[in-house]
């Protein structure tokens, strides 16, 4: 009974702070990762980090060109892990490449949609998007590529390897001649396509690694169903289909696509929009607009030298006559033709807007450079009205046959961080050409570009890479910057993600306070507060020093969102709707408060009060004078105890990783305080975590360790021992022997400056719980069993005390939890938790505690956690009846909210039963002669 009784008040002691949101205050760190984010998911940091031995946090390595490294340290302890692949969801396509492919997507492009039978051909460029292009071997060995198509029944197949510093290569298809014949077999009700539709033919296609050289080899590497991917695992995965789209086919020939110059409301002449070669002739038609009443004009074409005017024929005899003169200069050359109309005109017979009356011919001679440009000016007369401006045309001269043009991003999503820091943000680009022959040309110095929104995306004058400057609007998936090379053009198609507005700023404690009985020395410009009347004379005594105002933790979150293509431009999130980015250090140097005399900003993350007073802090742009983000603070007159001193004793710290549930790309930090001494004098520091009369908790650590200071008393010397450490300013505790219990008993006073007598004035006491157990570490205490990584995390956000070990632990030694919801949780999350990765670490050896003591070089394989670790009540000394009345060591607890309401409804149902039973009475009193 005695032991019960013991174990159900450390319980309810160590209930006050499981409450609350406090955590193992360790920071986090992630290198070798260009960008990253720690990160808030909703509604889950209460429940995840809610116990004084351990800390939660996610984290999303948004771009790497190498292995992450997450570290974690507290004081001297420092631990980290290199961020598996598995977690981070690289790809294994790519595994040939022998490079950190996290970034790396393979893109696709269909060079033309349409294949005619005089040219049976299909080209496909595939090139690695997110791969640095300034950071590539020539003996880097990507990997190939095979493309299929099919049709009905059949298929053809064709490969390519990916090379060069871009990581592209086309692939090409030859069809059959009978694949453009109409379908045989008819599905269904489905109609018979019309000729002008075309026939489909769907394309895919598959990664596999070369050979020893290098090469593609020629085998069938598919397995299965061809289109169905099968089941999971490495090898088959290589093998699956990956749809590229598809292509129709058309039996007639590739009619010649001609560009419309309008030479004004009644003339309209074509001339052809692909490019030609030296020695074709290049024809041009002249037509009149169907509803015109011209029936003569002259037309004039000046051409420069090396362009032959040739002949000029009507092609309607019967309703034009056409008579041409041709004039030669030096530079240029003239030809002036008379077109007279000899017929009514037929226009309301024509279906057609235009009427062609005549074709003018010219012959390219020669041309100064491989690919250019030859103009041609036209102006139309009109006897007796004048003549119309002069009106400009180009025709395409090319030797080689080109098929089109495909830019190519570095990466296809741009992070606009630009409108926090007001540092650009950009993407380098090229732009290849692609021949019949498939041969690849870089022609980036020679095309055009233009975004279609700046208020999005922007282009360099060059085209050689897309930016953002920080004065966007807002954000677009696949916005277009559209790009032209002679007659070709392409767009690019890139996703750019803007912070949602207004930024969203998370204090801990938005209403400060000054905290009773705790006095600091007094800054040179800072004078002291004004005190109530009791505290004068503690002030008079306790001069130059004035009260302690509370501090609070602060950070900057907010989504990263874009636009999508629908009409009504709903936002997609990066990650989710759920999720927030911590983008405080990006906003650090542009937070600031409105009034600084009534609380200061401290390192952009800790916010202390000065002065009674309201005032707001505010994250102003960095390229404007516009606000981000404001939120008011409040420094109140009133005056808080500190209730509760949270105590945990650190004696080495383990790492887990695992996938987050909520987001595949997330990844769940889990780094956990040891409290198991296992070798002699091995050392562990403290870790302490205050509550105030207003319910509010702090860690004591964001407070000026100049404005107190901590003892630790040994409560049993036998067991651990205590000395204070000059590097550290805490308490460290030694171990001497095996045991284990509320061990440490901590006091926090205020700095020796501030002393009014010899008698220390202490604030609170706090207590610890440790354990010393020689040759054991926390790996394999108590009975060993194996966790996994949803037991550690639940086990991290719900504290209870271990009652015995028959309670905790059951006959397989793995941990039951005292709470259903514990159990739920962690049900839950072996459900949805698809791909799981639980690392293990050892704590890394540090001399700067007394050559490495503090230290802990063995591999936790699996740590039960005890969560007896705050405070445990014992029978303190009393030795301290001295203390002054207004030094608070111990301030009774008022009762919560949840306890007001729970003996409320318990009064109400008392009531009620009452109630119920008078009425009973009187109706039996009443009806008894009945």
């Amino acid at each position: 009974l005695l032991l019960v009784t013991e174990c159900r008040g450390i319980l309810d002691n160590n209930q006050r702070f499981s409450s609350l949101p406090t955590y193992l205050r360790v920071s986090y760190r992630v290198f070798s990762a260009e960008t990253s984010f720690f990160l808030k998911e909703a509604n889950q940091d209460f429940m995840r980090n809610s116990s004084l031995q351990s800390r939660v946090e996610s984290f999303f390595p948004y771009k790497a060109k190498r292995p992450p490294i997450l570290n974690a340290s507290y004081g001297p302890f420092s631990v980290e892990q290199v961020v598996p692949q598995d977690l981070m969801l690289t790809s294994s396509f790519f595994g040939s490449a022998n490079k950190f492919t996290y970034n790396w997507k393979l893109k696709a492009y269909i060079m033309s949609d349409k294949i005619y039978l005089s040219k049976p051909k299909v080209q496909v460029l595939f090139y690695i998007v997110g791969r640095d292009w300034d950071d590539y071997s020539t003996t880097e060995r990507l990997p190939c590529l095979r493309v299929f198509a099919f049709r009905e029944t059949r298929e053809v197949r064709g490969s390519c390897r990916l090379k060069g510093d871009l990581g592209l290569c086309v692939a090409e298809l030859e069809l059959l001649p009978s694949w453009f014949n109409p379908p045989t077999v008819v599905t269904g009700r489905k109609k018979p396509p019309d000729q002008f539709e075309g026939s489909p033919v769907e394309l895919y296609y598959t990664i596999q690694p070369g050979d020893e050289k290098g090469e593609c080899t020629a085998e069938d590497i598919r397995k299965g169903n061809a289109i169905r991917p099968g089941k999971d695992g490495m090898d088959e995965a290589m093998s699956h289909l990956q749809r590229i789209g598809s292509v129709s086919l058309y039996r007639g020939q590739e009619t010649s696509q001609l560009t419309e110059l309008r030479l004004d409301s009644n003339i309209v002449v074509w001339l052809p929009s692909k490019p030609v070669k030296q020695g074709e002739v290049v024809n041009v038609y002249v037509t009149v607009a169907n509803n015109s009443t011209v029936d003569q004009f002259i037309l004039r074409a000046k051409v420069k030298k090396g362009v032959n005017i040739l002949s000029a024929k009507t092609s309607d005899p019967r309703q034009w006559d056409v008579k041409q003169e041709v004039g030669n200069g030096g530079k240029h050359s003239t030809t002036t033709v008379i077109c007279q109309r000899i017929a009514p005109s037929s226009r309301n017979r024509s279906n057609s807007l235009f009427n062609e009356v005549v074709q003018m011919n010219f012959e390219i001679a020669s041309f100064s450079s491989l690919s250019g440009t030859q103009p041609i000016t036209w102006q139309v007369e009109y006897p007796r009205k004048g003549t119309t401006d002069i009106t400009l045309s180009e025709i395409f001269i090319c030797q080689k046959d080109l098929v089109g043009i495909v830019p190519l991003a570095m990466d296809m999503e741009i992070l606009n961080t630009a409108i926090l820091t007001g540092k650009t943000v950009a993407v380098p680009i090229k732009v290849v050409s692609i021949e019949e022959n498939s041969a690849v040309t870089d022609i980036s110095e020679s095309v055009e570009c233009k975004s279609s929104d700046e208020d999005v995306i922007k282009v360099s004058d060059r085209c050689d890479y897309v930016f953002v400057n920080g004065k966007e609007m807002k954000g677009k998936v696949n916005a277009l910057v559209n790009f032209t090379y002679q007659y070709l053009s392409a767009p690019l198609q890139i996703t750019v993600w803007v912070p949602r507005l207004p930024l969203q700023i998370d204090i801990s404690d938005t209403e400060l306070s000054q905290i009773k009985g705790w006095r600091v020395p007094v800054v040179s410009n800072k004078r002291p507060t004004r005190d109530s009347d009791d505290e004068d004379e503690d002030e008079r005594k306790g001069r130059g020093c004035t009260l302690q105002y509370q501090h609070a933790m602060v950070r900057v979150l907010t989504q990263f969102v874009a636009e999508d293509s629908s009409p009504w431009g709903q936002l997609s999130y990066l990650l989710g709707s759920d999720w927030q980015f911590d983008i405080t250090d990006l906003v650090m140097d542009f937070m600031k408060l409105e009034d600084p005399h009534i609380a200061k900003l401290q390192e952009g993350r800790i916010l202390i009060g000065r002065e009674v007073g309201m005032t707001t802090m505010q994250v102003l742009s960095p390229l404007s004078d516009s606000i981000l983000a404001e939120k008011t603070v409040t420094v109140l007159d009133d005056k808080v105890t500190i209730t509760d001193l949270g105590v945990q004793l650190v004696a080495g710290l383990s790492l887990f990783l695992q996938p987050s549930a909520a987001s595949s790309r997330a990844i769940v930090a889990t780094t956990i305080a040891q409290e198991l001494l296992h070798t002699p004098k091995q050392e562990a520091v403290v870790s302490t975590w205050i509550q105030f009369s207003d319910s509010s908790v702090t860690p004591l650590d964001i407070y000026d360790s100049k404005d107190f200071s901590l003892s630790a008393v040994s409560l049993d010397e036998a067991v651990v021992s205590i000395h204070q450490n000059s590097a550290l300013k805490w308490p460290v505790v030694a171990a001497e022997g095996e045991g284990q219990g509320t061990l440490i008993k901590v006091d926090m006073m205020i700095s020796e400056a501030c002393q009014k007598s010899k008698r220390k004035s202490v604030l609170a006491v706090g207590n610890g719980n440790i354990k010393v157990k020689f040759g054991q570490n926390d790996a394999d205490s108590d009975t060993g069993g194996d966790y996994d990584a949803d037991e550690i995390e639940n086990h991290a956000s719900d504290r209870r005390h271990k009652v015995s070990d028959q309670e905790r632990y059951g006959q397989d030694g793995r941990y039951y939890g005292s709470s259903s919801a514990e159990r739920e949780e962690g049900t839950i999350r072996k459900v949805s938790t698809t791909a799981k990765s639980v690392i293990k670490n050892k704590v890394i050896k540090n001399n700067r505690l007394d050559g490495g003591k503090l230290s802990d070089d063995s591999q936790l394989q699996n740590i039960p956690i005890d969560f007896t670790n705050f405070p445990a009540q014992v029978d303190l000394p009393k030795g301290n009846a001295g203390m002054e009345e207004n030094d608070l060591v111990q301030t009774p607890r008022g009762l919560s909210d949840l306890e007001i309401g729970m003996y409320a409804l318990l009064g109400v149902f008392c009531l009620a039963i009452l109630v119920f039973l008078i009425n009973c009475a009187t109706f039996a009193l009443k009806y008894r002669h009945k």
